[in-house]
C-alpha cells in the first residue's frame, strides 16, 4: 500500500506513522517512492496481543525533524499468512503523530482503506507438437484433408482459496479463405465432454491478417489440473487451381473467468495459445501435352536430318568407290584402267631407228 505524508505547518519532531492489519498479513519493507532525497523511513512490526485482532507496525519518518511544507510518499509492503481466513476485503488503518503538534490540529491526521482480496490462479495454455502444422493440395492428389489442433491447458489454484471460479475456455477457429478456393468446417472436442456454443464473426476474409479468428466457440472448462482440448477440422478444396499460393489457418485458445475474487497469476496472455497451420496451393502443369510436343519436334528434327542426308547422296550406292576415287585422283596415281606399253621396243620411236639401219648397210658392202 502507498502512504503520502504532507507537513502544512511548522517543522515536525519524532514523526511516527502506525499501521494497524489483519493478521493475515505481516511486514515484509517499506521503501521512500518521492521524494528521491534521502528522507529516513524505518518501521517495525509490534508483538502481538492475543486480545487484539489486528497487528500494530510502527514507523518513524524523517527522524528527527520532519520540515515544513515536505512531503512523502511512501510504500508499505506484506506477506500473507498462510492457512489465514479472509473475507471480500481487509481494512487497513493508518495514523501518524509527532511531538509537537496541537492537539486541535489531529482531525486529518487519520486515514483508512479498504482492498479487496483477490486470489491468484494460474493458468498455461500451450499448442501441441502433434497438431497439425501443414497440409498440401494438388490438381491430382486428395481434396479433403482432416486436421487437428491440440492444446493443453494447466490450472493451479491458489493455496489460500480453493474455490476454483467458473472458467470459460474461448477458441477461435480460422476465418474463410480469401479467395474462396477452399472451404473449413471445425468443431471442438474436450474430456469430459461440453456442449460449445459457436459465434460466427462478421468479419471480412483479410489477406494481411490471416490468423484473426473467423468463429468463436464459447465452451464451459470443467475444472482439472490439466485439461486436453481438440479443435477438429475438415479443409476440402473446391476449386480449380490457377497459381501456387501459400497461406496459414491459424486457431486459438484463451481461458477466462468472471470473478472479483481472482485475478490471473502471471497475466492474461499465460492463458493464450495459438496453433499455425500452413497450407501449400500447388500448380502442376499438364505434362502429357509436354510430353506430345516433344515427341514431334524429335521426329520432325530427324526427318530433316534424313533429307539433308539423302540430299548429299549419302544413301546411294557406290558412293564409297567414288569417295576413293576422287581421293586417288587428288594425289596424283595412275588408274587402275591405264594401259602399260607391252615391251621395250613398243616403247621406242620407230624413226629414230632408220639412220641406224643404213649405216649397217653401207659396211657390209665395203667388206665383200
Amino acid at each position: 500500500m502507498e502512504l503520502t505524508l504532507n507537513n502544512l505547518g511548522e517543522d515536525a519532531y519524532w514523526v511516527q506513522l502506525s499501521l494497524s492489519l489483519p493478521r493475515g498479513l505481516s511486514f515484509r519493507k517499506v521503501e521512500t517512492l518521492k521524494p528521491h532525497s534521502q528522507i529516513p523511513v524505518s518501521c517495525e512490526e509490534l508483538p502481538e496481543e492475543a486480545t487484539l485482532p489486528a497487528r500494530n507496525l510502527s514507523c518513524n519518518v524523517s527522524s528527527p525533524i520532519f520540515k515544513a511544507g515536505s512531503s512523502i510518499v511512501i510504500q508499505v509492503m506484506f506477506y500473507t499468512v498462510m492457512n489465514s481466513s479472509w473475507g471480500d476485503f481487509v481494512k487497513l488503518h493508518a495514523n501518524v503523530r509527532c511531538d509537537n503538534e496541537n492537539a486541535s490540529l489531529l482531525e486529518d491526521n487519520s486515514a483508512a482503506t479498504s482492498i479487496p482480496v483477490l486470489y491468484p490462479i494460474n493458468i498455461l495454455t500451450e499448442g501441441q507438437e502433434n497438431s497439425t502444422a501443414y497440409i498440401s493440395f494438388t490438381s491430382k492428389g486428395p481434396k479433403i484433408h482432416h486436421v487437428k489442433h491440440i492444446y493443453q491447458v494447466r490450472i493451479q489454484p491458489s493455496v489460500h482459496d480453493h474455490n476454483v471460479p467458473t472458467l470459460e475456455a474461448l477458441i477461435g477457429v480460422p476465418q474463410p479463405h480469401s479467395e474462396g478456393l477452399i472451404t473449413q468446417k471445425w468443431s471442438v472436442q474436450m474430456e469430459p465432454p461440453v456442449i460449445c456454443h459457436k459465434e460466427n464473426l462478421e468479419r471480412s476474409p483479410s489477406v494481411t491478417e490471416p490468423c484473426l479468428p473467423g468463429a468463436l466457440f464459447h465452451c464451459p472448462v470443467v475444472f482439472k489440473q490439466e485439461i486436453l482440448i481438440q479443435v477438429t477440422g475438415t479443409v476440402e478444396l473446391v476449386g480449380e487451381i490457377k497459381a501456387s499460393s501459400m497461406f496459414s489457418l491459424c486457431s486459438s485458445l484463451s481461458v477466462s473467468f468472471n470473478s472479483s475474487k481472482h485475478f490471473h497469476l502471471y497475466g492474461s496472455n499465460s492463458s493464450l495459445a495459438q496453433v499455425i497451420m500452413k497450407v501449400d496451393i500447388v500448380y502442376e502443369k499438364e505434362m502429357l501435352y509436354l510430353y506430345v510436343l516433344s515427341s514431334i519436334a524429335g521426329l520432325l528434327l530427324l526427318l530433316l536430318i534424313f533429307l539433308v542426308l539423302y540430299k548429299v547422296g549419302f544413301f546411294k550406292r557406290g558412293l564409297k568407290e567414288k569417295m576413293e576415287a576422287t581421293v586417288d585422283a587428288s594425289n596424283g596415281s595412275p588408274g587402275e584402267d591405264s594401259g602399260k606399253p607391252a615391251s621395250e621396243e613398243e616403247a621406242v620411236d620407230p624413226g629414230c631407228l632408220d639412220p641406224l639401219h643404213k649405216e649397217d648397210a653401207q659396211d657390209g658392202g665395203g667388206t665383200i
